[in-house]
C-alpha cells in the first residue's frame, strides 16, 4: 500500500512537472509568435497605405498637370473618398485604411476623441524623433490598428497652407463645398494626422 501511494504520488509530480515545462515552452512560442505578427501587421499596414495613399497622389498629380490647383481641388473635394473606397475593396479580407484628423476638411475624417489621443501621441513621439511615425494598437487578439502620421508637404499648401499660401481659384472650390474647413493654416513639416490602417487577422 505504501509503494502504491508512493508511486501515485511520484506520477503526479512527474505530470505536474511535464505540464509545468510545456507552459513554459508555448509562453515562449506565444512571444516569439507576437513578434512576429507585429513585424506583418506593420508590413501589411505599410502595403495598404501605399495603395490607397499611392491612387490619391497619382491622381492629384494628374489633376494638377491637366487643370491645375482648381482642377485638383475638385477632385479631392469630389472623388478622393470615394476613390479611397474603391483601392480599399482590393485590400486583403480584414484590412480597411482612413484618414483621421482633428482638424477635418471632411467631417468623415474627425477623429473620435480615443483617437484623438494617439494621434498627439504620434506627435509627441514625431517630435522627438522623426523617425518615429508610425504606432500599432493591439485592440484584441487578432485586432490591430496601425496609426502612420501624415506630414504636409510643400505642395499641400496650396490647398491647406495659411491665407497668403493658399491657391485663391483652388480655396474657392473648396470653400464652397467644406464651409467649415478647419485644415487650414498649415505650414510644410506640420503634423496633418495619420493613415489608421484597421487589420483583423
Amino acid at each position: 500500500m505504501k509503494l502504491n501511494k508512493i508511486l501515485t504520488l511520484s506520477a503526479v509530480c512527474a505530470t505536474l512537472l511535464i505540464t509545468g515545462c510545456a507552459n513554459n515552452e508555448q509562453n515562449i512560442t506565444t512571444t516569439k509568435k507576437d513578434i512576429v505578427s507585429d513585424k506583418e501587421i506593420k508590413l501589411q499596414a505599410k502595403q495598404a497605405i501605399i495603395a490607397v495613399g499611392g491612387a490619391l497622389k497619382k491622381n492629384m498629380i494628374e489633376k494638377m498637370k491637366a487643370g491645375g490647383p482648381a482642377n485638383a481641388a475638385e477632385f479631392c473635394s469630389v472623388s478622393a473618398t470615394n476613390l479611397a473606397k474603391e483601392v480599399s475593396k482590393t485590400l486583403p479580407e480584414g484590412v480597411s485604411v482612413k484618414r483621421i484628423t482633428d482638424k477635418p476638411r471632411n467631417i468623415n475624417n474627425q477623429a473620435t476623441q480615443e483617437q484623438s489621443k494617439i494621434l498627439k501621441e504620434l506627435e509627441s513621439n514625431m517630435k522627438q524623433d522623426k523617425k518615429a511615425d508610425t504606432l500599432v494598437k493591439q485592440i484584441s487578439n487578432n485586432h490591430y490598428q496601425v496609426y502612420k502620421a501624415v506630414q504636409v508637404g510643400g505642395k499641400c499648401t496650396i490647398c491647406h497652407g495659411t491665407e497668403t499660401k493658399r491657391n485663391q481659384n483652388a480655396y474657392n472650390v473648396i470653400a464652397s463645398k467644406y464651409p467649415n474647413d478647419k485644415a487650414i493654416d498649415y505650414k510644410k513639416g506640420d503634423f496633418r494626422g495619420a493613415f489608421l490602417v484597421d487589420i483583423i487577422k
